[in-house]
């Protein structure tokens, strides 16, 4: 059995803005997120381009995972997209899970 979740927000601060954001995420999201992010490792590549491979460590106690491994699959610029495969961690529990992040101004 597949599901799919979707999940649109809108956010005060622009696409750019937004885009950079998560194209810093791997040293920006465990200073600016502490609670949800011990850590965000880079195993292979970069961590920004295809084909990079990153270990996020969550804190204790957050959840039953402690960690995942994720792999960026496609990164667009022009679109301000990039998604990702999680290929460990949470794959012990799902099948698959992919995860695009695309920012876009409302309108």
């Amino acid at each position: 059995m597949a599901s799919k979740l979707e999940v649109e927000f809108e956010m005060k601060s622009s696409p750019e803005k937004v885009w950079e954001s998560i194209r810093e995420s791997t040293t920006l999201f465990p200073k600016a997120l502490p609670k949800e992010y011990e850590s965000i490792e880079i195993l292979e590549g970069d961590g920004k381009s295809v084909a990079s491979v990153r270990l996020i460590k969550y804190p204790p106690g957050l959840s039953a995972i402690s960690s995942t491994k994720e792999k960026i699959e496609v990164v667009d610029e022009g679109k301000k997209m990039l998604s990702y495969s999680v290929i460990g961690g949470y794959i012990e529990i799902l099948q698959e899970l992919q995860g695009p992040s695309e920012c876009e101004p409302q309108g």
